[in-house]
């Protein structure tokens, strides 16, 4: 009867995806078209020059099309989030990919005040991945990790082998996650950052699932949280003596 539920419950949740995922793909033929007429609106208003109400109607015109450039990015974030494009799986070495992320995040690290340390476990095997999707994901942990942290702090990001999977976990010193939000950090759409849309979590879980991983939250109030995505090896790793660990401590001026 449990599995059957489950089955029920899972079908129920991807028709309700499908749905969802229709209606946000209808929503962009009509907001193409708003943007197209808004940038005709915007050509006849040169042509009118500067008559009375010409400024006013201008600036209602910009307000206008930043609502309407800030819906498809809704919906397009949405689309990411709820059916993303199947990953282009190659060989590829985490370590690299990692420290690709940082160094993008490098201004924001350093503006934050935020020391980001990375430890690598030694003789990493490569795995199967979408190195773009991967990328994202870790750019979306960082960035969660970072906006957690507003009066400086440290990000720990750690990798480890276990049985058949790495670990990447990435734990900072911020504020931590409530009991009631961490019940609800995965709904789509629900933030507790001003200006958030939630959909950086939904968007790591789908792609970290999408390769056969799992993503785990560990947190409490005030003492940080943690964030360890589980990525299955290549191919069975064979158990051999642990070699010690190969610590890179990262300062904000050396992320590249």
């Amino acid at each position: 009867h449990e599995n059957t539920a489950k089955h029920v419950e899972s079908q129920r949740v991807e028709a309700i995806t499908m749905l969802a995922a229709g209606v946000a793909h209808e929503l962009g033929n009509p907001l193409n078209s708003l943007n197209i007429h808004l940038q005709l609106l915007d050509r006849c208003l040169v042509g009118i020059g500067d008559h009375d109400g010409a400024d006013d109607a201008r600036e209602m015109l910009e307000v206008a099309s930043k609502e309407v450039k800030r819906l498809d990015t809704i919906v397009h974030n949405f689309l990411q989030a709820i059916r993303p494009a199947p990953p282009d799986l190659k060989p590829i070495r985490l370590r690299k990919l990692l420290e690709e992320a940082l160094a993008f995040m490098r201004p924001e690290i350093e503006d934050r005040d935020i020391r980001v340390e990375a430890t690598f476990s030694k003789g990493l095997p490569s795995i199967l991945g979408d190195s773009d999707q991967l990328k994202q994901a870790f750019y979306n942990l960082t960035k969660n990790a970072l906006q957690a942290m507003t009066d400086g702090g440290q990000l720990s990001i750690v990798t480890s082998l276990r049985d058949t999977f790495i670990d990447i976990c990435f734990r900072d010193n911020g504020k931590g996650i409530s009991s009631d939000d961490m019940s609800r950090i995965m709904d789509p759409y629900f933030s507790t950052k001003s200006g958030g849309t939630g959909l950086g979590l939904l968007i790591v879980d789908r792609i970290i699932r999408t390769h056969g991983g799992e993503l785990a939250i560990e947190s409490s109030p005030g003492e940080g949280a943690a964030f360890t995505v589980s990525l299955p090896l290549k191919e069975r790793r064979i158990r051999l003596l642990q070699s010690p660990d190969d610590a890179i401590d990262i300062p904000r001026e050396g992320l590249d």
